[in-house]
């Protein structure tokens, strides 16, 4: 309990509501990434295998691997795979994973959605072409996207009736 006690203490709060905080990640992030199969891996492994691939693997990896993921997160979290329940799905794993961080604006039917990562420019490559490839299936035109070392920015409108293929049967 003391050290429940320091560490809240250390982090300008109170050990009922660093013990709430704790308990509240673990039913809304820790318990589900668990139970969808979400592994550890040390940071700059990670970031290795990512600056060994080529620009060309990293953008395969977001179309079909990446894209795929969110897609079974939103199915397996928040019971739909509708473009927007996938940009739920992202907004709500961004709370819990420092690593990953997904902004998601709708105005007048419009998204806006920036992906902030911490993996350098070739994870930047692979999570363009996974919202490119989410933005061309929920879209009527062509996104606009940008993408930087460590964000990726991406403006499209959504078909209310769009619902992505469904690739793990093909």
């Amino acid at each position: 309990m003391r050290s429940l006690q320091k560490e809240a203490a250390d982090e300008g709060s109170n050990a009922n509501s660093l013990a709430n905080s704790i308990i509240s990640r673990y039913f809304d992030w820790d318990k589900r990434a668990r139970e969808f199969g979400f592994i550890t891996v040390h940071k700059p492994t990670l970031m290795r295998l990512i600056e060994m691939a080529d620009d060309e693997g990293m953008a395969q990896m977001g179309r079909e691997v990446i894209l795929a993921t969110w897609k079974e997160i939103a199915e397996f979290w928040v019971q739909g795979s509708t473009p927007e329940k996938i940009l739920e799905a992202l907004t709500m794993r961004s709370k819990f994973d420092p690593n990953t961080r997904a902004r998601v604006t709708r105005e007048e039917g419009e998204y806006w959605v920036v992906l902030r990562h911490d993996f350098g420019p070739k994870y930047s490559i692979a999570l363009k072409s996974a919202i490119q490839e989410l933005a061309k299936q929920a879209s009527l035109a062509e996104p606009q996207i940008s993408e930087g070392e460590s964000v990726v920015t991406a403006r499209f409108k959504v078909n209310p009736r769009t619902r992505l293929p469904d690739r793990s049967k093909a």
